[in-house]
């Protein structure tokens, strides 16, 4: 094999226990063991950890989930343990409250074509939906905890990212 061509892992080796901390912010559950490119990190646990208010793939603010829509956050840390989050698509909820189409993950592209997995390693995700008797909601200012009433918000650990969030 040619190792030149092979990329080295960008991968959690732990469940982190993805979880609301209080009001906007999150926890782990776990020591979260990860890689980058190949290099080994570790990271404490984190209890009511401050979220970021700008999405780190591009710079901006999160843009806000409206009424009868959803979204997915990537959750993930970069090389020093930081909390890095970068929101996917918003898509439209049907009348029961679920999503027409799947999200689809932000930011994550080719390893090596300017991708944000230079430095960062995804550890979960949260899909946020926002039913009809919801308001406006966004990353970084809005509850998490609670939730807030018409809104849905589901954690998932991941080792790496499937190819769509799991949305049911």
């Amino acid at each position: 094999m040619d190792m030149q061509s092979a990329y080295p892992a960008t991968m959690c080796f732990t469940k982190a226990g993805l979880t609301a901390g209080t009001t906007t912010t999150l926890s782990t559950t776990a020591t979260v063991q990860y890689a980058i490119r190949g290099k080994a990190y570790s990271k404490t646990a984190i209890t009511n950890g401050a979220t970021p208010t700008t999405d780190w793939a591009t710079g901006n603010a999160f843009n806000a989930v409206g009424i009868n829509q959803g979204s997915v956050f990537t959750i993930g840390f970069d090389h020093s343990g930081n909390v890095k989050v970068i929101q996917g698509t918003i898509e439209a909820l049907d009348t029961t409250g679920n999503f027409i189409r799947a999200p689809m993950f932000g930011g994550l592209g080719p390893v090596g074509q300017g991708s944000t997995d230079n430095d960062f390693c995804p550890i979960g995700y949260v899909t946020i939906l926002v039913g009809a008797t919801g308001a406006a909601w966004t990353f970084g200012s809005s509850n998490l905890a609670g939730p807030p009433t018409g809104v849905v918000v589901n954690w998932q650990d991941c080792s790496t990212l499937p190819d769509r969030p799991q949305v049911s």
